[in-house]
């Protein structure tokens, strides 16, 4: 996956979102890509986990919720291997900004009707092109119960509509929370616990299309 600029984005608040993007930064740093974070989300959420004692493993995090917070992941993609915008929970310039300059977005689903209604607001954006481009994407959900009919009935849904959905799940585990209060994620704190595994699980399928949308702007540009 060559440098990439990779925005975690939905309309929604409390759908997982900050945890899903330093969890996914964290992991592609402890795994030799260098990795920054853009939070461009005003709670802070990120910009504060990073100030606690684990710092997010070392991962900059840069605070910028303005409209112009997508610069910033423009000037650190020539210098990181990977930069992941977090976004604000809401539909914002900033958010729509940093979906322009976005090479993957991934967009996170809790398996509720109430969730998918509102997901609905960020895909039609994301199908319709932002900035005269239109960035690969991906749903995904997160907060699950393993095996839930619910999450099984909401994501039957999502590809019946026609939306793409990542393989891999974010379940609903106690130890975000918990690595969290230490400013980390659970791959800072048990590489090889079933919380590790699954962020492992969805970084490697977002490498995977990456690199298959990689090559495929290139035979088409050939």
């Amino acid at each position: 996956m060559a440098h990439s600029i990779i925005t975690v984005a939905t309309m929604k608040g409390g759908s997982g979102k900050s945890t899903l993007a330093s969890c996914l930064a964290v992991h592609w740093q402890l795994h030799g890509r260098r990795a920054a974070i853009v939070d461009a989300d005003p709670q802070s959420t990120l910009a504060r986990l990073a100030a606690r004692e684990k710092a997010l493993g070392g991962v900059p995090v840069i605070k910028d919720a303005t409209d112009d917070a997508y610069k910033w992941a423009q000037r650190l993609v020539g210098d990181y291997d990977t930069v992941v915008i977090d976004t604000p929970g809401f539909r914002s310039r900033a958010t729509l900004a940093c979906l322009g300059v976005s090479d993957f977005v991934l967009v996170p689903v809790k398996p509720s009707p109430f969730d998918v209604d509102r997901t609905l607001d960020t895909l039609d954006v994301l199908i319709k092109g932002v900035s005269g481009r239109q960035p690969t994407f991906r749903c995904v959900l997160t907060q699950t119960t393993r095996d839930s009919v619910i999450a099984k009935h909401i994501r039957a849904e999502l590809v019946d509509a026609g939306f793409p959905v990542l393989d891999s799940e974010m379940t609903n585990r106690v130890v975000y929370a918990e690595a969290a209060l230490w400013g980390a994620t659970p791959s800072l704190m048990d590489k090889k616990g079933p919380a590790a595994r699954e962020i492992a699980a969805i970084a490697d399928e977002i490498t995977r299309i990456c690199q298959s949308t990689g090559q495929t702007k290139k035979a088409a540009s050939a």
